[in-house]
């Protein structure tokens, strides 16, 4: 989950991240209150979240979700502005919430719990963590191949894939792909339920 705050007081943008990072301890936050940042921050980061203020300096925060939504039609706007006359020009863009200041923390855990297009929490540094290297596939994967007596160059050449493509599968470095994994159990001789520790 990847989530930019933009607001033009600094103060309002770090107690939104703050109020996040307690939130969803796993996100990826980046705030910025510089609004000429906006469209390049989210060019280069395509969020899944905004947290976006309405009436910036010098700029129209409706307008920007406007041209954020035509990068990626599926982000989720959350606008946050001192003024509620704003609420009903800002529905024009299929807004997920709209919080009025102060926002509280009560606020954004309702509009992330809400969101118009639901994000998950798992990120890809979570699932190299729990399915790579040491903590589970890389060793399962170790220890399958040395009770199979295949060694790393003969698992390569069975697979038709480099030597240390193997080795980083192993160390954790990589994740296989589902078809390849497959192979992976097949030239093994195991199930994939086993490399995956399902079955005893």
């Amino acid at each position: 989950m990847k989530i930019l705050v933009a607001d033009d007081q600094p103060m309002i943008v770090e107690d939104i991240i703050d109020e996040l990072k307690n939130l969803r301890p796993a996100a990826i936050c980046i705030g910025t209150s510089e609004p000429s940042e906006i469209l390049p921050l989210f060019a280069e980061h395509r969020f899944d979240i905004v947290f976006l203020d309405i009436d910036l300096s010098g700029y129209n925060g409706i307008a920007l979700a406007k041209r954020i939504l035509t990068v990626k039609p599926r982000t989720n706007i959350i606008y946050i502005t001192g003024y509620e006359k704003f609420a009903l020009d800002s529905y024009k863009t299929i807004a997920s919430a709209f919080l009025v200041k102060p926002v509280s923390t009560e606020m954004i855990a309702n509009a992330l719990d809400h969101l118009r297009y639901p994000v998950s929490d798992i990120t890809e540094h979570i699932l190299t963590a729990q399915y790579s290297g040491d903590n589970y596939l890389g060793k399962r994967m170790v220890k399958a191949r040395e009770e199979s007596g295949m060694s790393i160059q003969e698992l390569s050449d069975e697979l038709g894939v480099a030597v240390q493509t193997v080795y980083r599968w192993e160390r954790g470095k990589r994740i296989p792909d589902v078809v390849t994994f497959m192979h992976i159990a097949k030239a093994l001789g195991v199930s994939i339920e086993k490399l995956l520790g399902e079955e005893s």
